[in-house]
């Protein structure tokens, strides 16, 4: 008899905490990260940096299009324009609706790289809020789709 009391105590037991496990194990996944590269354009010609100029590149979760993404997407542009998403220290960054910032910029005077900085394209870029960037990320995008056009 205390065999048949023992086995459904152990299996109750089993049950449950073989549950939780399979959804701390599923809750743990990590997201499938789509590589976003792509090329940014000034007045519709790549952008050039040199040693005095920067540009970096925000993805930020546009909620109001259901992206709950909780982190932003970063990029620094190279030499000739490009860039390429980094999200959580890995390269991709997850599916879903972005609104896109871009800030270009170089220091206010050349001779000192830790003056205040001048933006060289329009500021409606540098703000999540009055960006008119907006990009969806898809799986087997191609780079086209990620090219962004700024102005100044």
């Amino acid at each position: 008899m205390n065999t048949l009391s023992v086995f459904p105590c152990k299996f109750t037991f089993a049950l449950p905490s073989f549950m939780v496990f399979t959804l701390v194990i599923a809750g743990c996944s990590t997201p499938v990260l789509p590589p976003v590269s792509g090329q940014l354009l000034l007045d519709d010609k790549p952008i050039t940096i040199d040693k005095s100029k920067t540009a970096i590149i925000n993805f930020h979760p546009d909620s109001s299009k259901g992206n709950t993404a909780k982190s932003i997407a970063v990029a620094t542009v190279t030499e000739t324009g490009q860039y390429t998403l980094n999200f959580g220290g890995k390269p991709g960054i997850p599916e879903g609706w972005y609104k896109v910032t871009v800030n270009y910029s170089e220091p206010t005077n050349p001779k000192d790289p830790y003056s205040t900085l001048k933006q060289l394209i329009s500021e409606k870029y540098s703000s999540k809020d009055t960006t008119p960037l907006s990009v969806e990320v898809k799986a087997n995008a191609s780079a086209s789709n990620y090219e962004l056009k700024v102005t100044k």
